[in-house]
């Protein structure tokens, strides 16, 4: 049961992280001032971990009726979209300077298995 709960976070990380990278190669591409792009999508991924964890909170504690784990869980939701947002804006400006496309740092993923439950 618990590394469920684990893929859930990292699956979580993944898909925000995702979303932000997707945004970071558009801004880039199309010539939007990356600054403004980057304070656009930091703000967006932290509100984002928030209401993730905020939303998770009442529900972790119904479910388990454990407050130290669901407020642990809740903590480590906030921290995974935080940190999967710089990470994904982050790799794009970093693979630029040696003359690779911004793409490239996005290739070669592939999504979580369909398989896998959260549950």
């Amino acid at each position: 049961m618990e590394g469920g709960r684990a893929r859930c976070v990292v699956y979580m990380a993944d898909a925000v992280g995702t979303q932000t990278e997707a945004l970071v190669i558009r801004g880039l591409s199309v010539g939007v001032p990356i600054g403004s792009v980057l304070r656009r999508e930091l703000l967006t991924g932290v509100v984002v971990g928030i209401a993730i964890a905020g939303a998770f909170l009442p529900i972790g504690l119904v479910g388990w009726g454990d407050a130290d784990l669901a407020i642990a869980v809740a903590l480590s939701l906030l921290a995974a979209c935080c940190t999967a947002t710089l990470a994904a804006m982050v790799l794009p400006l970093a693979v630029r300077p040696a003359g690779r496309r911004p793409g490239i740092s996005a290739a070669g993923r592939s999504p979580p298995s369909s398989r896998i439950s959260c549950r």
